[in-house]
């Protein structure tokens, strides 16, 4: 079935975006803010439920969650959170369906991945908006009323970046469905799929094209081959798949004229979206609980009579971890907090990465300030009387964020091309006069980092305007890389002082600002580095066995 994934508008709109001000749209401050939620709404039930019920060490050590655990967040609403009222769901908007997903995660960090991927790239979420009437509307209204639970299959054993899948669609010989035929892996939610979302390569008499089906879990042929575990998320239900001769109807095939539905605007923006949700949700998650276990190590250890909090390293320590779980707030709240959230698109591709590498650094600053209590895993600490904080597990839930749903090195490099395409299109940043006059209205402490930050959009715009194209290869990896994390930072800063602006957190709002720089500073140092060193040479000697080499090493 031919169906307009398309939307209404194409994406990037022309409403106002950090990305308008990087192609010379006009100043950052003064952009509007996602307004801040009156009281806590998130379904407190489901809450209520995981924290009596989820032992989410138990999780972490068997590395699976009970089947009478996910049975009863079904019943809860877990998997209707964005769900319209009339198909039982809670009709929840964007920001709110990524608190419920964070406060899962802070519980279970498998929990919170799972929820995430459902409500943000599952068939329901996903799809159903675009769906014309027909059978597969009516077929997902009606499981989604059920609760059921879904997934995206589009990793395969050769890698998730294939143009065309390797997986088929075949057309039967009365034309009335596709056989599929193929592997796929790193699948969350596989073992508990209803449905699942499954990318294909349709073999058609006049040529192939690649389709999105519609797949149920119980069909003939359909094979869940191997439970995987990740680094971190333990207990996620996460499999690899082999679908043998499985049959799906001509209509839960979803194909778009001259084009692949992965790269369709709408499925480009909720593949956005449910990255924060599966991965910047729980990222905050886990700096939020890490802050809280610093909070209480700090507060009763003491050193010579000196309370521990006293000591300036000490202080350092969790004044950083405050303002990066501070500013991984503010961007999300820019991110889905507009009145139209898919309008954001660079805020929400930025935004990914943004809250994993500062989830990083709070869980690595976490792992060694309570590593004066011992470098031990909860279960140690346990069976020794001391508090169990989980730094351990935190520490592979983080790693794990990085790397899951996409490498956070190519998703710097994929918005770094995104960005040179957009910001070419645009007069480039100039230095904005009325933003530099606006900072008279900043704390002082502040004013510095507003003009800092108005000359480096102008020095990055520029930078772009001047970048040779690079094209989709291999070639200049390095510099794009680069290029994205400078992106990020001045997005990070921008949303961090346009709210202390706002709600008057100017001291979190200079820390942030102040590490920000010096994170500038050497990212624009390496980008216009002079004499680089011959990585090339070196990792093709590695490569091909260069005897010297082997020698020098060891190997």
């Amino acid at each position: 079935m031919t169906v307009d994934l398309v939307g209404r508008r194409p994406l990037p709109t022309a409403a106002p975006t950090f990305l308008t001000t990087l192609a010379g749209g006009g100043p950052v401050f003064g952009q509007p803010t996602p307004p801040r939620p009156d009281g806590d709404d998130r379904p407190a039930a489901l809450l209520a439920f995981l924290d009596t019920e989820l032992d989410p060490d138990t999780v972490d050590r068997e590395a699976e969650l009970p089947h009478s655990l996910v049975a009863r967040l079904k019943d809860l609403g877990a998997f209707r959170l964005a769900a319209p009222e009339d198909l039982g769901g809670l009709g929840l908007p964007p920001y709110e369906v990524f608190r419920v997903v964070e406060a899962a995660a802070s519980r279970s960090t498998a929990v919170g991945v799972m929820l995430g991927v459902h409500n943000g790239i599952g068939v329901g979420t996903s799809l159903l908006p675009a769906l014309p009437h027909g059978p597969l509307r009516d077929l997902i209204r009606r499981r989604t009323a059920e609760g059921m639970i879904s997934g995206f299959a589009d990793t395969e054993p050769t890698g998730g970046g294939d143009q065309w899948p390797k997986t088929t669609a075949t057309p039967t010989p009365d034309g009335s469905a596709y056989v599929l035929n193929g592997d796929k892996l790193f699948i969350s939610n596989l073992a508990v799929a209803d449905l699942l979302g499954v990318t294909v390569t349709v073999r058609e008499p006049d040529g192939r094209r690649v389709g999105l089906a519609v797949v149920d879990t119980r069909s003939p042929g359909f094979e869940v081959r191997a439970a995987l575990e990740y680094v971190g998320a333990r207990g996620l239900p996460n499999g690899s798949l082999r679908l043998n001769g499985v049959v799906v109807p001509r209509d839960h095939l979803l194909t778009v004229p001259n084009g692949d539905p992965r790269h369709t605007p709408r499925l480009a923006s909720a593949v956005l979206s449910a990255r924060l949700l599966i991965q910047a949700a729980p990222a905050l998650a886990l700096a939020r609980n890490c802050l809280r276990w610093s909070r209480e190590f700090v507060a009763r250890r003491r050193v010579d009579g000196i309370g521990l909090g006293e000591y300036d390293l000490v202080q350092r320590t969790l004044a950083a971890c405050v303002a990066d779980v501070h500013a991984m707030d503010t961007v999300v709240r820019w991110s889905l907090g507009a009145p139209d959230p898919h309008d954001r698109w660079f805020e929400r591709m930025a935004a990914r990465n943004f809250c994993t590498d500062a989830c990083a650094r709070i869980v690595d600053r976490t792992v060694s300030l309570l590593g004066a209590e011992g470098l031990e895993t909860a279960r140690s600490k346990r069976r020794r009387g001391a508090p169990p904080a989980p730094v351990e597990r935190a520490y592979r839930d983080a790693r794990m964020l990085r790397t899951v749903g996409g490498v956070d090195d190519m998703l710097d490099v994929e918005l770094a091309r995104t960005l040179l395409t957009h910001v070419a299109d645009g007069p480039g940043y100039p230095g904005d006069p009325e933003a530099l006059a606006l900072t008279g209205s900043f704390f002082p402490r502040t004013a510095g980092h507003a003009r800092a930050l108005n000359e480096e959009l102008s020095r990055f715009s520029a930078h772009c305007a001047a970048e040779e194209p690079i094209t989709r290869g291999t070639r200049g990896q390095h510099r794009l890389l680069l290029l994205g994390r400078i992106s990020r930072e001045l997005f990070g800063m921008a949303a961090v002082l346009a709210r202390a602006e706002e709600d008057g957190h100017h001291r979190l709002a200079h820390l942030h600002c102040t590490a920000a720089r010096l994170r500038l500073r050497d990212a624009w140092a390496r980008l216009d580095a002079s004499d680089e060193a011959d990585h090339a040479s070196i990792a093709r000697a590695l490569l091909f066995r260069d005897r010297h080499m082997d020698e020098l090493l060891g190997l």
